[in-house]
């Protein structure tokens, strides 16, 4: 026990520099890469630049940023059980340092710098990161012991070293072939579409070692080293999507398809049969007739008078089935000769246009939804 209390103090005061934390949250990759220096040269300049921070994060105006909030754990200390998070103001978000709100389904971009531990002493390449949460609005994790895999997000653990960021020079003061100084590593993770929304918790947990010694690129570095974790806790507002909501209508068009055909059109209720049509009806005075004719007794008439056409039926609802129309009281049948009367009834009957008429509760209207 003595000797991992040593071999935890040695390895704390040759590691002492090694620390990294995330600078920035955003949705905007290019914004969080390109324009680095602006949020981490800047100073307090830089302050609000993000549109999301770390939990307490100070400011890169703030001298001893370093010190002031890396949280650093010891491998012993995380094989125990420590707090992965630092201890904060419970009132951490507010003025320029603000939550990142972003809608469920939508990546999340983070940045980190490297700080020597892929450019000058190589101890990071290799070692992952992930981003852990619980999953439930207004809940946290408090414990090394809680970031298992089933906590991960987007259930993987990435490569620290991005591929890309690194300082300028190595140890040796020679051109790492890094993107250089300022440049930071970028990380992604996306809330997963049908998160509920609200406030949650993430820890981003870096495992700055090797279980295997082998693993390390700088051996002769490595030989010794305890090992030492950090992370840096933040919140993301999950905000509800803008995506309408998904209504009846919706579903009677087959998801954005076209509307389906009106019931009522597919399966029209039978149209009631027309009276029957006079030859010739006497003029009414003071209205326009289409074809003057005197008055009774008529004239022959040179051609059969075409039975008016029925309304066409509304295509939006079906209704019952009208009763059968029967001819209007105030139609005088004692003002035509019998021959006229008989025509108009021959006529009606050979009328293609005209529907047969069904007697009242002998058809039925069909009604799908």
């Amino acid at each position: 026990m003595a000797l991992k209390a040593a071999l935890a103090v040695v390895a704390s005061l040759a590691c002492v520099h090694a620390h990294s934390w995330i600078d920035c949250l955003d949705t905007d990759r290019a914004k969080l890469y390109d324009r680095s220096a602006e949020y981490i040269f800047g100073g307090s300049k830089g302050n609000g630049f993000c549109a999301g921070y770390g939990a307490g994060f100070p400011g890169r105006g703030v001298a001893d940023i370093g010190p002031m909030y890396t949280h650093k754990m010891l491998k012993n200390e995380i094989d125990a059980g420590t707090a992965v998070c630092q201890r904060v103001d419970a009132n951490s978000y507010q003025g320029w340092r603000k939550r990142l709100s972003v809608a469920a389904g939508v990546p999340v971009y983070f940045s980190y710098l490297e700080n020597g531990h892929v450019s000058k002493d190589k101890m990071g390449r290799g070692t992952k990161y992930g981003i852990y949460w619980t999953g439930k609005p207004g809940t946290r994790l408090s414990s090394t012991r809680e970031m298992t895999r089933d906590r991960l997000v987007d259930g993987k653990l990435s490569d620290f070293d991005d591929g890309n960021c690194g300082e300028t020079l190595d140890a040796s003061g020679k051109p790492s072939g890094r993107a250089g100084d300022g440049k930071p590593c970028i990380g992604q993770f996306t809330v997963p579409p049908s998160t509920a929304p609200g406030v949650y918790h993430f820890v981003w947990y870096w495992t700055f070692f090797h279980e295997n010694e082998n693993n390390y690129v700088d051996k002769d570095r490595a030989k010794g080293y305890f090992g030492a974790a950090y992370s840096t806790c933040f919140e993301v507002e999950v905000k509800a999507s803008d995506k309408p909501s998904y209504t009846f209508d919706d579903a009677l068009k087959g998801q954005g398809g076209a509307a389906p055909a009106s019931v009522s059109a597919a399966t029209p209720a039978p149209a009631p049969a027309p009276a029957p049509t006079p030859a010739a009806p006497r003029p009414t005075p003071g209205k326009q007739q289409q074809q003057q004719q005197p008055p009774s007794p008529p004239a022959p008439t040179t051609a059969p008078t075409k039975p008016p056409t029925p309304a066409p039926t509304p295509a939006m609802r079906p209704s019952p089935t009208p009763a059968a129309s029967r001819p209007s009281g105030k139609l005088d049948f004692n003002s035509y000769s019998p021959d006229q009367l008989a025509d108009a009834v021959s006529g009606a009957k050979q009328s293609p246009s005209t529907p047969p008429h069904r007697p009242k509760g002998k058809g039925k209207s069909k009604f799908c939804v």
